[in-house]
């Protein structure tokens, strides 16, 4: 556990949350059923995952883009966006669920 989750872990647990594999675009809510399972790529920018249709549209690729520096990480574009986003969750957590966790303060 990060020093972060540590440190709350004193004030306890209310509710944990787990959503389980479920993916979604932080800006967008997708992908919509018409994009299918099969819409690749994508990014990740601080702690949220932007499909590859909302970084197109934001041009967060283009070589010129102010805050590139801001970009956490460019997604496989050979992979879904699901499975990207699972992954990285994986990397960074150890595990592919997504899980929120509400504290409550003594």
């Amino acid at each position: 556990m990060g020093n972060l989750e540590d440190s709350l872990l004193e004030y306890g647990i209310i509710k944990t949350i787990n959503a389980g594999s479920n993916v979604c675009c932080d800006g967008c809510n997708g992908p919509y059923p018409e994009q299918g399972d099969e819409i690749n790529g994508g990014v990740i920018i601080g702690g949220s995952a932007y499909c590859q249709a909302c970084s197109d549209r934001y041009g967060w690729e283009a070589e010129d883009y102010e805050y590139a520096d801001e970009i956490t990480e460019i997604m496989d574009k050979n992979k879904t966006f699901k499975q990207n986003v699972l992954d990285y969750r994986e990397k960074m957590t150890g595990s592919t669920d997504a899980i929120t966790r509400i504290y409550s303060i003594k």
